[in-house]
């Protein structure tokens, strides 16, 4: 009896201790919900009056008949304090008027540029005198990993603005026949109509991307901000993006497998294109890249991600391996033709732009009224 007893109150205690561990864990999760509730609460409270509704609209006529015009709503948000608004290229199109919802005001804007490679659009507002209008705190979007939460924000359909929380599912050049003009953020954030041209925050409530793109399995595609910073300078300065040439043809290979080498994939010159700065500084084909500037190449993207930096008249240092040797090369970077495949080649090919295949669509505006 008086062991069955003690098994007993071992039972009861066992039973207690298991009680009181699944209770705290419950009250953990429930605060680490809670805390991150808050958290996202607070980006949003801080970010909401930096974002604005786009409007934009086209009118259609066919001969002497006009018909209702194309209307479009996006999203868009301050970049700078004299009224500067980053928006998707898409929600802007070709419009003939274009106007933001902000703080119960319709505000004329003019559109600055718009690159449909990257499809970012630039508008200005002029803000009342002796006013300035708030933006966003720019983080460094180089600083992006798998697993990171973001926070997106927009207008969806015809409601107010909203948060959408996700992570950082990956950092991808491509999406199926989709060639991105750099590394695109992949993130698990379902974006509606309205969302697009909406920025994307990280934990600190800083923007680190602009969503330009919806792809399948509720995840979008968000241009980083620090890309997204050089098209808009670009769009300032030129009225265009400065998109470089160099016409080299570049593959990507896996070495033989060894331990001992932390990457296993290099990149090596498949093509040299004649009358080109690459013909001009001396490239060959077969020789490896292992360097552009002080950027490694091991991928085809690290190629794509170093030039989409660099501007045209640029000099730039490449770093090579020909028959066992390191050579450095100095490369002008060019304009590239308009005739010209966008970035580089890779097996099978990295070059145009390819229409997107169903698995990504571009980031709309809301319904066109």
């Amino acid at each position: 009896m008086t062991c069955r007893a003690s098994i007993s109150r071992r039972r009861l205690t066992f039973g207690a201790a298991f009680l009181i561990v699944a209770t705290t864990t419950a009250a953990i999760a429930a605060g680490l919900l809670e805390t991150i509730d808050q958290e996202v609460t607070s980006i949003y409270e801080k970010s909401r009056d930096t974002v604005v509704k786009v409007h934009a609209q086209r009118q259609l006529q066919i001969g002497d008949l006009p018909f209702s015009p194309a209307h479009r709503v996006g999203t868009g948000f301050f970049i700078d304090k004299d009224g500067h608004i980053l928006t998707a290229a898409t929600v802007v199109g070709d419009a003939d008027s274009c106007w933001i919802e902000w703080q119960g005001q319709k505000i004329d804007a003019r559109v600055i540029g718009r690159d449909p490679q990257t499809n970012v659009a630039l508008l200005k507002i002029e803000p009342v005198a002796d006013s300035t209008t708030p933006f966003l705190p720019q983080g460094d979007s180089d600083e992006l990993h798998v697993g990171s939460m973001v926070v997106a924000i927009g207008f969806p359909y015809d409601l107010p603005s909203a948060p959408v929380v996700g992570f950082i599912n990956g950092i991808d050049i491509r999406c199926g026949n989709h060639i991105f003009a750099t590394s695109h953020v992949r993130a698990s954030c379902r974006l509606s109509p309205g969302q697009g041209g909406g920025p994307m925050l990280n934990a600190r409530g800083e923007v680190i991307g602009i969503a330009v793109a919806a792809h399948a399995d509720d995840q979008c595609y968000a241009l980083p901000i620090n890309a997204a910073h050089k098209i808009w300078v670009d769009l300032l300065q030129f009225g265009q993006p400065q998109y470089t040439w160099v016409g080299l043809g570049v593959s990507e290979r896996q070495r033989a497998i060894d331990p001992t080498v932390t990457n296993q994939w290099q990149v090596f010159i498949q093509q040299v294109y004649s009358n080109t700065p690459a013909a001009t500084a001396g490239f060959r084909e077969g020789d490896t890249l292992l360097n552009i500037t002080s950027n490694e190449v091991h991928r085809s993207a690290d190629v794509l991600n170093a030039m989409f930096y660099h501007r045209v008249g640029d000099t730039v240092e490449f770093t090579l391996l020909r028959d066992g040797q390191k050579r450095k090369l100095l490369l002008i970077v060019a304009t590239r033709p308009p005739q010209e495949p966008f970035g580089v080649q890779a097996m099978p090919q990295l070059g145009a732009l390819k229409p997107p295949d169903q698995s990504l669509t571009v980031a709309p505006a809301s319904q066109e009224h």
